[in-house]
């Protein structure tokens, strides 16, 4: 089995996050498929970055309105003369504020998943760019 091959059978095996694979049976792609398949990625990618922008403004607003609330539980709990060492713990553990803090967690891991799917995007950018280079 030559390095075509393997490389061919690898993608295979992953999909990588949708690669085009060859249209001809006898698995070479041609010039074309691969520009084709990178043009359709770096679409993809516009897209992810696009998306990745708008769960950033949901994160930064989500964080705004936990830190808003936790601040203003915490002053209500000093207000009413609760012992300082237990102020943190009663504010976070406060129904709003912890709702507003589990948001704010969901906020931030969809936004980690959006990255990591860029990045798949990337690489699959760079195996066709690969692939193109070396068929040369």
């Amino acid at each position: 089995m030559n390095a075509k091959d393997i490389i061919i059978e690898w993608l295979k095996e992953r999909s990588f996050d949708g690669l085009c694979l060859p249209e001809k049976g006898d698995g070479i792609m041609t010039p074309n498929e691969i520009i084709k398949g990178m043009q359709q990625k770096n679409l993809l990618l516009t897209q992810k970055n696009d998306k990745y922008l708008i769960l950033s403004e949901k994160k930064a607003m989500a964080e705004k309105e936990y830190s808003i609330a936790l601040a203003q539980t915490i002053l209500k709990l000093k207000l009413d003369g609760n012992p300082v060492g237990m102020i943190d713990k009663v504010a976070k553990g406060d129904s709003v504020v912890a709702k507003l803090k589990y948001q704010l967690d969901i906020a931030e891991a969809v936004m980690k998943a959006c990255k990591e799917s860029m990045d798949n995007v990337r690489i699959a950018i760079d195996t066709y760019r690969s692939i193109l280079t070396w068929q040369r």
